[in-house]
């Protein structure tokens, strides 16, 4: 029987542990603790089953498919603890490929989440890290650590190391609108860069009788409305979920062909309202 880390792309046989250059992100879901915390004291079962069920589905696409990998190593690593999780993908070269990867996956896991009504914040770099059972380690995890806590809103953003990375990348195109990061990444107010996982529901707008995934795109906007309501007098919260409104109307303006001010969420209608005082 061969041992549990014998498939970790950082586990070198023979070798201590040593940080490898990698694409490194690290994710965990917005307001876990006071949610949990809330469940907990009603004794709320439902939130339970329902966390349960969206880590399962979530985390199925970061899973690494060793049947359709069938070397001896994994291509990247994992290690989770419910409300976060940290991925190490060992680069090879420029990293394009590695970071193409990682926007794609956590995409998916970022819309299944958000689908299920956790949202999540983190951040992605480039740079030195070892992942295994035991410890992760590294400049590249603490700079992604760090840009979650920074990433104030429900986004994943790119670090200063993913940033240079990507900019290089897209230097090697005729024009940004031809690079694949043109899809996955849109520029936020504060200047950071941040993932388009709402990109994901396009994934098969290429095939015959497919098209955009319009389900997944009004479950989103149903979720976000229902955090906008629920932190209606918690303004600290809400504005929170009003940049996910505002994002999710930018996501529907890219693309007039597909979605109309039915799939877009009325951001109105959740303002704080006001009045004269009574007593």
């Amino acid at each position: 029987m061969s041992e549990p880390h014998s498939r970790n792309p950082y586990h070198k046989e023979g070798q201590p542990p040593q940080p490898v250059r990698s694409v490194v992100i690290y994710v965990d879901i917005l307001g876990y603790t006071d949610m949990a915390k809330g469940a907990n004291e009603r004794d709320d079962q439902e939130f339970f089953q329902r966390l349960y069920e969206a880590l399962q589905e979530g985390q199925s696409w970061l899973q690494d498919d060793s049947e359709t990998w069938p070397l001896d190593k994994d291509r990247y690593a994992i290690k989770a603890f419910t409300d976060n999780i940290v991925i190490g993908w060992p680069v090879r070269d420029t990293a394009e490929s590695e970071l193409g990867s990682i926007f794609s996956m956590a995409a998916f896991f970022q819309l299944q989440m958000a689908n299920h009504g956790f949202f999540l914040r983190g951040a992605i770099s480039v740079g030195e890290v070892y992942i295994d059972d035991v410890v992760v380690y590294g400049r590249a995890f603490f700079e992604s650590y760090e840009g979650e806590a920074q990433a104030v809103d429900p986004k994943i953003v790119l670090s200063n190391s993913a940033t240079a990375a990507v900019k290089k990348h897209v230097g090697h195109y005729a024009s940004v609108e031809y690079a694949p990061q043109y899809r996955d990444l849109y520029g936020d107010s504060d200047g950071q860069c941040f993932l388009n996982y709402l990109e994901t529901i396009l994934i098969a707008e290429n095939e015959e009788g497919a098209g955009p995934f319009y389900d997944q795109l009004l479950l989103h906007k149903e979720k976000v409305e229902e955090r906008l309501s629920e932190f209606r007098s918690n303004p600290r919260v809400r504005n929170k979920y009003v940049w996910v409104a505002g994002y999710h109307n930018y996501f529907c303006d890219q693309y007039p062909q597909y979605f109309n001010q039915s799939h877009k969420i009325d951001v109105e209608v959740h303002q704080t309202s006001f009045s004269r005082i009574h007593f």
